[in-house]
């Protein structure tokens, strides 16, 4: 009997019977397919941040989430204590030499031994206790510019004296005012509506969200040099770190890429993701160093750079082939990498380069680790009437570019670049964060504004600069700003 156009009463009652059917091939094929989509989608429902490119945030109702107040060493005590660790360098407040004001507190009451009333007695010294707080009501100063007028003793036409080159309308908000706006919208992340009631409240100022706006678009004009000098900067060093995120614009998705390293970050933001944005930003186009990235196919597209892989990422690939598919050789891998690491470290530290005899134990260990994974995933074989190209599997993938990416996977410790991408993430962040307290942004002009700021303002943070500073310094003297991030 054929099982075809049974629906499920029917097949139970076959079932009870043990009536003996018959299946096209077709029709089992897509049984087979059906059940491989859904074992897919099971596997899926189980990734977590551990294991996926899923964010922890996905982890919250995940009852495998390991309890971080549960983490601890060998006899139940915990790895580090509460508070500063050993070798913080702590900060108190201490007394100043010069205080703006002082009160002096006279003697007076009762003396606090015999009972004696001490009105009038004279004091021959101080204890000294000191307040710190904010002034009692910030206002904004106004400074008025008068430009006189006159006449020509020569010619008797009328003359008058030239503003200052930032002074230039009847009414205005000045450099200080608008690096605090830009300081506190850009650095800080405040939405446009909680900064303007933070103005009125704090500062007695109602600045408008419209202007907050426009501060922010017209600054770009003045970023313009400065991002110029950190991108050519970027690409004299030996390594990039690239990545890219996405962000919502006017109800369109765009990307927001960054070419960073240790000292300097740039952020760009283009309605594309891969090959034509990476040209535009112009910094991997024509670079011959190494570009470190999660091995998206687009950095292969650009010609000239070498590649070095994120370990990170492929550690969390390997966990999930380890954890859902059970294969051993994911975590010898995981194991090699960080004993690899761990050496180049050790080795870095002392001055010296990991020696060829530990080079050539590594890469050989690195191999048999691959042979061993090829020997549980072989290639599949095309089943009668399958099309298309042939699915290998995630296991299958990973060890297929471990083993054509070899160089780039073991650059770390043969090149001795990174062995990571955390610098691009790390410089990523604070978009996401940006989006989830203040959503997204206008227009294309205010995206493209505020990646120059927190370029500028990531690349201040890495080298331990004042960043209220540096935006000052950008909007009154672009020049100055760029000799306190590049030193030129």
């Amino acid at each position: 009997m054929p099982i075809e156009g049974l629906d499920r009463k029917q097949l139970e009652e076959l079932a009870e019977a043990d009536v003996s059917v018959s299946v096209s091939a077709s029709s089992l094929l897509a049984l087979v397919v059906k059940l491989e989509r859904l074992e897919e989608e099971i596997v899926g429902l189980k990734r977590t941040s551990r294991t996926s490119s899923k964010p922890p945030s996905s982890d919250r109702n995940n009852p495998n989430k390991p309890d971080k107040k549960k983490r601890t060493r060998k006899g139940g005590k915990r790895k580090r204590k509460p508070g500063a660790q050993k070798g913080h360098q702590g900060k108190t407040l201490k007394q100043v030499a010069n205080p703006d004001k002082v009160v002096v507190h006279p003697i007076d009451g009762k003396c606090a031994h015999c009972d004696t009333d001490l009105h009038g007695v004279q004091g021959d010294g101080y204890e000294k206790r000191q307040v710190f707080d904010l002034p009692e009501k910030i206002t904004m100063e106004v400074t008025e510019h008068r430009a006189e007028k006159g006449t020509c003793p020569c010619c008797a036409k009328p003359v008058k004296a030239t503003f200052p080159e930032n002074v230039n309308a009847p009414v205005q908000y000045g450099e200080r005012t608008q690096s605090m706006v830009l300081y506190l919208q850009t650095y800080q992340l405040l939405p446009c509506e909680r900064l303007s009631e933070l103005f009125t409240d704090v500062f007695d100022c109602n600045l408008s969200t419209g202007t907050i706006c426009r501060m922010l678009e017209r600054s770009a004009e003045k970023t313009a040099p400065i991002i110029i000098a950190i991108k050519e900067k970027i690409r004299e060093g030996p390594y990039i770190h690239s990545d890219e995120t996405g962000m919502s614009l006017s109800g369109k998705i765009h990307w927001l890429h960054t070419a960073s390293n240790s000292e300097l970050t740039y952020l760009y933001v283009d309605r594309h993701r891969g090959e034509p944005a990476m040209r535009a930003m112009g910094v991997l186009e024509g670079y011959t160093g190494f570009v470190i990235h999660d091995y998206l196919s687009s950095y292969y597209r650009i010609t000239g750079i070498l590649h070095g892989l994120c370990n990170v990422h492929h550690i969390r690939d390997l966990i999930c082939v380890h954890e859902e598919h059970g294969q051993q050789w994911a975590s010898d891998m995981i194991k090699l990498l960080l004993e690899a690491k761990t050496l180049k470290d050790r080795e870095r530290d002392g001055g010296r380069c990991v020696g060829q005899r530990t080079l050539n134990r590594l890469q050989n260990r690195y191999f048999e680790i691959l042979d061993d994974g090829y020997i549980l995933n072989p290639e599949p074989e095309r089943r009668p009437g399958q099309r298309g190209k042939l699915k290998r599997g995630k296991p299958l993938n990973m060890l297929n570019r471990f083993h054509d990416r070899h160089l780039e996977v073991m650059a770390f410790l043969i090149h001795g670049v990174p062995f990571d991408n955390n610098q691009a993430e790390r410089d990523l962040r604070m978009m996401k964060i940006k989006q989830k307290i203040s959503g997204c942004f206008r227009n294309l002009d205010q995206a493209q504004a505020f990646a120059a700021l927190r370029s500028i303002i990531s690349s201040a943070k890495k080298q331990t600069i004042n960043v209220l500073q540096i935006l000052q310094a950008t909007l009154s003297n672009p020049g100055k700003a760029q000799e306190m991030l590049l030193g030129t």
